[in-house]
């Protein structure tokens, strides 16, 4: 994740119309939110019909996705208010609080994932092989996630919004977990079952990592 992208939270972030960044910031948001409850829903759905772990992982982090996207839309609003006693300087480090939560939210998914794929693979002859429509959902979901990415980080980038760069990285995770539990189903659907669960590892490791280096980067900042 390149964090050298991340931008600033300087006083240059303020030629910004606050009006701009809000709107741009509640809208890229509320599409986020759509995409991923459809998202999630069909993965978790299709992942225990058809028995797959890593698409039922891929799902619990579109959930997490969807926490972050309710965090920023808290964070925006409460980034809107004017300068007051408690807060000379406006409110604009809710911005940074949010973005550290959101890496918070990463880690405490990712831990979740590891857990759950390692009491997996101690019964390695109990995996199922998992039906062919999980690969289709998982595709799916990853070019979702894509598009997704490339939209929320040009409007972050237009804004000048750390919060919202954040928040794109997010569906970039998810996407790259996509690609990886696709890869998991398709050597499972190949004769070798055990990918599925170490591709729902994988992932867990990737989100854990992510959050651990962007709330410590948020930190540095």
């Amino acid at each position: 994740m390149p964090f050298s992208n991340l931008p600033p939270d300087t006083d240059e972030d303020s030629l910004i119309p606050a009006a701009e960044r809000a709107a741009a910031a509640s809208r890229s948001t509320w599409v986020s939110v759509v995409v991923n409850v459809l998202l999630s829903s069909a993965q978790i759905v299709i992942g225990v019909l058809s028995k797959s772990q890593g698409l039922i992982a891929d799902g619990i982090h579109s959930l997490a996705d969807l926490v972050s996207d309710f965090v920023v839309l808290l964070a925006n609003h409460a980034s809107q208010k004017d300068a007051d006693e408690d807060h000379p300087y406006g409110h604009h480090r809710f911005e940074t609080a949010a973005s550290m939560f959101l890496g918070v939210v990463l880690l405490a998914v990712g831990v979740g994932m590891l857990w759950s794929a390692a009491v997996k693979l101690q019964n390695p002859e109990a995996i199922p092989q998992v039906h062919v429509i999980a690969l289709w959902v998982a595709l799916g979901g990853l070019a979702a996630k894509e598009i997704l990415f490339r939209y929320m980080l040009a409007v972050a980038k237009r804004v000048k919004s750390s919060m919202l760069v954040a928040n794109a990285w997010h569906a970039r995770s998810d996407a790259a977990s996509s690609l990886v539990v696709s890869v998991g189903i398709v050597g499972n659907l190949m004769g070798y079952p055990i990918l599925d669960p170490i591709a729902a590892l994988i992932v867990g490791f990737m989100v854990a990592k992510m959050g651990w280096s962007f709330g410590w980067m948020r930190c540095m900042i």
